[in-house]
């Protein structure tokens, strides 16, 4: 009797940034590379792209030592994937788009962030656009993206959220006499991310009403700027690990940012993975993510509305109910486990379509 042939794993080489430094795309892909390193059918090989830039004198060294890593993972390899973030996609496409054609590999290209993906010197973005036809799958994080990149031609473009685990919730939850008292703000402290335009509005909440705000200083927003302020403090930076233990001890998230290249913020979701509703702005792929059903959203830069917005939560009970409820149903939509298994769905479908099975021989 002839046995049939063992089952393997498909080999995905995974080309992206690893933490440190700690920010939105390093956290990503690291998440996605642990999930991915857990499961039985998948053989992951990893090529950090952090650490390439430097000085003009060393950075050819190091350039040339990444291609060298990715020409040697990508002849074992079934899937390559990129995972990239505007800066890098002019150095980094081209160069993994030459060794996948070289070595007859398809191509897989993840970005993260929303607007503002390409550009604005129109040699780069030309070349960007270029680079991007020779790849054979396309995801972005914005359902925006997706009609954006589709105008300009691409048609193998998806969408691929951001995610977080989503945990079940513990028991109590879903107090009803459970009021809106405490807001958190967490993110980097860059003034784009609408901090001072969040201090401005909670200096005329009325008494016990608070935000605390989280993130790394060092960017352009000083810590003096805390000083004397009656209703916003500064609690300092939070581990990744943390996040979601930092978060569970508040209300609601105010994120009124307006950053240019803002796609699902990573803290919008971690709001959604403990329950909770939020406050931001319609900007970038925000409104992608947060509805009526889950918070509120006002323009960016107007201290009025946002002070409006988030007085509404304290003043009607009911409404904040209503929102939490909200994102209890919606919560899923972006949860690690769905996301995660449709990137192996796509790996498995551009190895077929190369002529493979998506196995090991």
């Amino acid at each position: 009797m002839t046995q049939a042939p063992r089952e393997r794993a498909i080999r995905i080489l995974m080309i992206g940034p690893l933490p440190p430094p700690v920010g939105g795309s390093t956290v990503l892909f690291k998440s996605l590379v642990g999930a991915l390193r857990e499961r039985s059918d998948v053989a992951v090989s990893v090529v950090n792209t952090v650490g390439v830039r430097g000085s003009k004198a060393v950075a050819p060294f190091k350039l040339l030592g990444l291609t060298w890593r990715i020409l040697r993972g990508m002849r074992k390899t079934d899937v390559a994937t990129v995972h990239v973030v505007t800066s890098g996609m002019h150095v980094l496409g081209p160069m993994v788009a030459c060794a996948a054609r070289m070595c007859g590999k398809p191509l897989l290209v993840r970005t993260f962030g929303g607007g503002g993906f390409l550009p604005d010197a129109p040699a780069r973005r030309v070349w960007i656009l270029w680079t991007l036809r020779w790849v054979d799958l396309l995801l972005v994080e914005t359902r925006e993206l997706v009609r954006f990149f589709t105008e300009k031609g691409l048609r193998n473009t998806k969408w691929y959220a951001n995610s977080r685990p989503m945990p079940a919730l513990p028991e109590g939850h879903a107090d009803d006499t459970r009021a809106c008292r405490r807001f958190v703000f967490l993110s980097q402290l860059h003034r784009t991310k609408g901090v001072a335009e969040l201090m401005d509005a909670a200096e005329r909440f009325p008494e016990g009403v608070s935000v605390d705000v989280y993130g790394i200083l060092g960017f352009d927003f000083p810590a003096s700027a805390f000083e004397g302020r009656r209703n916003v403090t500064y609690r300092g930076p939070v581990e990744p690990a943390d996040v979601m233990d930092v978060l569970s001890s508040y209300d609601a998230l105010v994120l009124p940012t307006y950053y240019t290249r803002e796609g699902y913020p990573g803290v919008i979701l971690e709001a959604y993975a403990v329950g909770m509703p939020v406050v931001s702005t319609r900007h970038g792929g925000i409104p992608e993510v947060v509805d009526e059903s889950t918070g509120i959203l006002v323009e960016p830069r107007d201290v009025d509305a946002l002070h409006a917005a988030m007085l509404s939560l304290v003043d009607d009970p009911g409404l904040f109910r209503r929102l939490r409820d909200g994102v209890l149903r919606r919560r899923s939509e972006f949860s690690d486990d769905v996301w995660q298994e449709r990137f192996v769905e796509y790996c498995r479908e551009l190895a077929s379509a190369r002529g493979g099975d998506g196995h090991l021989t």
